[in-house]
């Protein structure tokens, strides 16, 4: 059956193809936020939950695309339709299922990676792989049915639907829906493209391909570079080139919520920019400049990587807020992948008969950069090396592309292509790419310091690690620093990430003095003193170990419970530090698992004295812990007049008003505690606030501000840590735009 050429039919077809596209790819980008954040407090809040889950859309994404490619190359258009349309009848009885239940929750001891990939596979995986179906093969039934090369096009669309997913979520759904409720949307949503798929893959069922028409070719001559199979190399590229993006993507979202927080609109916010160099670059050749954005690229990278080192060797001193931070690396991020996803576009099929291989060869590629930092980076390396690498690798390729932007030498396709040089200019063309990459590298990683090869000593002290690894959760690390005039000052402390989240001395006489955010001045401190003053015997709960500083309040007639989710950070606490072992309690529990978690499936009347949360402080904040519905939980296993110490030191986070408003919703008294730095005893600046009843101890201890003087010790301000207007947040809302703080 010929296709059809008049305009009315095509202009139909065309348009429904176009919004099946579109809606498949709205639906396959809203469903990942969505489920990612339900399941968020399920795994304690990690980051890596978004890794994972970003792990398993890339490699079922890739399945699809597989399937696609086998469809379109080994089956008639008829057995495409009757397999797809069998598989589109299944997918919609099964999307029902896209929020899972809760007999899916984990219990807090399995293997985190594994449970997430099975949870992901068991609520959505087979509606998830039918939408990754759509892209290449809607293109390829395009590209079949219509005159004209206009494809390509759909996938810049495609990616238009996937982009206005992303940003739609959190400011359209999220807000004002409860996740339940979004996940009927989205089930609805799901049928409606079933119907439309169904009716695409009705209406190709017989349709015969155009006849291929190029510049300079005719149906019975067809130019030959257009039928050419591609180069092996050219096959490379299509891997490897979405495999930087995928990695810069992915390494990036990791740096940034391990540094400041694991909230879904950060992630939201760096798939949006990778998303939109697909739309980009798929949607024409003119927007991307070769040499232009090389050049930009290649400056980013240097100025993020030396963001603080440049500076200083000119006698600056670098400040940076949070907002300037992100937007470094997000930028960054950007270029890398807008460099790769437009030379990959520079080197598409010209023949719509591989276009199915060149999306799966793409997908794979994407699912190679997540498959290297959830199973490889994770368990191979201490610290995030994933992102240095992922700036080298930048680099590399963009020396290339200005080498060749200037001397012509860049493999191009088909007609473009420039003439072969030289043997001695080629040489001498490798040899500059070779010197200038090294170079740029190089600077990149003396300024990145991966391993941890500078400022190891001073003129005060010689800094040891001593231990360092890197799981599911995070990377911490043990250093040992010994002083050069006094040993007594000798210290081994604690990092989660970049963070201090503990310290010891090393000297006998001074081993059980609690220092850093624990002093016995600070709110957890005097917290602790008033209600031991007031008790024979505490129940206290400690929500994050870290060094396990706060043991030596205990006393013999005390019980400590110890929750902990990271089995590293228990490891550590165990093997390189003693205030779990020389811990005075009479009774203490070590509980290896999320907090909330556990907390929930304890006896109602297994009750605390004191609930300490500790696992903010440091610069990623478990929003999961800091919830309506956590705050329910701690609550219920408070005893009368009990107290609830929540830790907010934050560098770039103001948490104030978060906790204020739970204890307003639970209506609690409350009081708050900043405690200024004092390192000559070894105290960092930490502020603390406690819910309680305890009228006594509200009027005992107001709160504390934060106090600025000046050079000469005047007092000038005193600073509220309240913002007005922030909302209570649910597991299923919650920002941080509005507690940002200035800097």
């Amino acid at each position: 059956m010929a296709v059809s050429t008049t305009t009315p039919d095509r202009r139909r077809l065309i348009a429904l193809f176009a919004l099946t596209i579109f809606l498949s790819a709205y639906l396959l980008f809203q469903v990942q936020p969505l489920i990612s954040k339900f399941i968020l407090p399920w795994f304690g809040g990690s980051p890596s939950v978004w890794t994972t889950a970003m792990l398993f859309f890339q490699c079922v994404l890739c399945g699809g695309y597989f399937y696609a490619h086998l469809l379109a190359r080994r089956a008639s258009p008829p057995v495409q339709a009757a397999i797809h349309i069998g598989l589109l009848l299944v997918a919609s009885a099964l999307a029902v299922f896209v929020v899972p239940g809760a007999a899916l929750k984990p219990t807090g001891d399995e293997n985190p990676v594994a449970k997430i990939l099975m949870l992901l596979g068991l609520s959505v995986g087979l509606p998830y792989f039918c939408l990754a179906t759509t892209g290449p093969l809607i293109q390829y039934w395009f590209a079949r049915s219509s005159v004209g090369a206009a494809a390509f096009r759909l996938y810049a669309l495609s990616n238009a639907g996937s982009f206005l997913a992303l940003l739609s979520f959190p400011y359209l759904f999220e807000p004002f829906f409860e996740t339940q409720q979004l996940g009927r949307f989205w089930t609805a949503g799901f049928w409606l493209f079933a119907v439309l798929c169904a009716a695409v893959t009705w209406r190709v069922r017989h349709r015969a391909p155009p006849p291929t028409v190029v510049a300079g070719a005719t149906p019975a001559a067809p130019n030959a570079a257009v039928l050419a199979k591609p180069s092996a190399w050219r096959r490379l590229a299509w891997v490897a080139l979405p495999a930087l993006a995928s990695l810069a993507f992915i390494a990036t979202t990791d740096h940034v919520s391990h540094d400041i927080a694991p909230e879904p609109r950060l992630w939201i916010a760096t798939l949006s920019l990778y998303l939109l160099t697909f739309i980009v670059c798929f949607d024409h050749s003119r927007w991307y400049r070769r040499g232009l954005t090389a050049a930009l690229c290649l400056a980013a990278i240097v100025l993020l990587s030396g963001r603080h080192e440049i500076p200083a060797w000119f006698g600056l001193d670098p400040d940076y807020s949070l907002t300037e931070m992100r937007w470094a690396h997000f930028g960054t991020m950007f270029l890398i992948c807008f460099l790769s996803h437009g030379e990959l576009y520079r080197l598409r099929p010209e023949n719509p008969r591989f276009l199915t291989e060149f999306y799966l060869l793409m997908s794979v590629g994407g699912a190679c950069g997540g498959l290297f930092v959830a199973l490889v980076a994770t368990h191979f390396f201490a610290d995030y090396y994933e992102w240095s690498l992922c700036l080298v690798a930048a680099v590399v390729l963009a020396s290339i592309i200005l080498r060749s932007e200037f001397a012509g030498r860049w493999p191009a396709s088909g007609a473009n292509a420039a003439p072969a040089a030289g043997p001695a200019r080629r040489q001498r063309g490798f040899l500059a790419v070779g010197l200038g990459a090294a170079a740029v590298s190089a600077l990149v990683l003396y300024c990145e310091d991966p391993l941890s090869l500078r400022g190891r000593a001073n003129d005060e002290y010689v800094s040891l690690v001593i231990h360092q690894a890197r799981n599911f959760y995070g990377s911490v690390s043990v250093v040992e620093r010994r002083y050069r005039r006094d040993a007594a000052e000798n210290q081994r402390i604690f990092y989660s990430g970049q963070i201090i989240h503990g310290m010891q001395y090393l000297d006998p006489a001074r081993r059980r003095q609690p220092v850093t955010y624990y002093s016995r001045e600070s709110g957890a401190g005097e917290t602790l003193a008033y209600a031991m003053a007031r008790h024979p015997s505490l129940r206290v709960a400690i929500v994050g170990l870290g060094a396990g500083t706060l043991a030596n309040y205990a006393r013999p007639s005390d019980h400590y419970d110890f929750y902990e989710i990271n089995p590293e950070v228990l490891r550590v606490a165990r093997q390189w530090f003693d205030n779990l072992a020389a811990c005075q309690a009479g009774s203490q529990r070590h509980i290896l698992g999320d907090a909330r978690l556990k907390l929930e499936a304890l006896p109602a009347d297994e009750q605390y004295d004191v609930i300490v949360l500790d696992a903010f402080s440091g610069d990623s904040v478990p929003v999961h812990l800091l919830t309506r519905e956590a705050f329910a939980i701690y609550k219920q296993h408070l005893k009368p007049g009990g107290f609830i110490v929540i830790h907010i030191t934050n560098s770039y986070l103001n948490l104030y008003p978060v906790v204020r408003r739970q204890a307003e919703a639970l209506g609690m008294g409350y009081r708050h505690k900043y405690q200024a730095e004092d390192m000559d005893r070894q105290i960092r600046r930490n502020h603390y606030f406690v819910m309680t009843d305890d009228q006594t101890y509200l009027a005992r201890y107001p709160s504390l501000n934060r106090q600025v003087f000046s050079d000469a010790g005047v007092l000038l301000r005193e600073e509220d840590p309240d913002i007005p207007g922030v909302p209570l947040w649910t597991d299923h809302f919650s920002s941080l735009n509005a507690i940002e703080l200035a800097e």
